[in-house]
């Protein structure tokens, strides 16, 4: 099946994501690298297998595969970036990112995806808790931004409204102003490492 509009949200959301790669490099952000990376590379992978009406479907499963390392890893480790630039120690902040794992073995192994939610719920409150402490109003922004867009939109809650916008659309759209929100997070902490 071919969604050209998810196609183009993806192409949206990888522009995005680019640009806050390119950010991020610059500033030497490691773990932000990664999460933008990935978020990349899933929609790369998204502009083809929507957009590409004889092969698109072909990569569906490392499409898919890609979109869960997106919904694992991208919050844990811009949360962990979060956690070191205000200088806490790696053991403590790198937490975030190593937790995050646990769910992706335990896909890996069993193929279910359950424990998922309530690792990024603790990322979610880490990333609160941090932000309201040290006044990062870009932090708080990311943390309501990424409610939004994976526990409201992709969890399918909007599902009653009378709009006819693919729930993958509306979810890539709402990722480029969390991918924002967490680029300014990370810079505005100020501490370097």
């Amino acid at each position: 099946m071919v969604q050209y509009s998810t196609a183009l949200s993806h192409i949206f959301l990888a522009g995005t994501s680019f640009y806050c790669l390119r950010i991020s490099s610059i500033n030497q952000l490691l773990f932000c690298k990664f999460s933008f990376g990935i978020i990349m590379f899933h929609s790369i992978l998204g502009i083809w297998r929507w957009g590409n009406p004889q092969y698109g479907y072909k990569i569906d499963k490392i499409y898919k595969l890609a979109g869960l390392l997106q919904d694992l890893l991208v919050l844990p480790c811009i949360v962990t970036t979060i956690w070191l630039r205000y200088n806490f120690s790696f053991s403590l902040a790198g937490v975030h990112t190593v937790i995050s794992i646990i769910p992706l073995l335990i896909y890996l192994f069993n193929r279910r995806n359950e424990p998922v939610d309530a690792f990024l719920i603790g990322n979610v409150l880490s990333l609160v808790v941090i932000s309201t402490y040290h006044g990062n109003p870009f932090g708080i922004s990311m943390a309501m931004s990424y409610i939004i867009s994976y526990f409201i939109i992709k969890h399918d809650m909007l599902s009653n409204l009378p709009i006819e916008v693919p729930t993958q659309d509306l979810f890539n759209y709402s990722m480029c102003f969390f991918v924002i929100f967490a680029l300014r997070a990370v810079l505005e902490t100020g501490y370097f490492i």
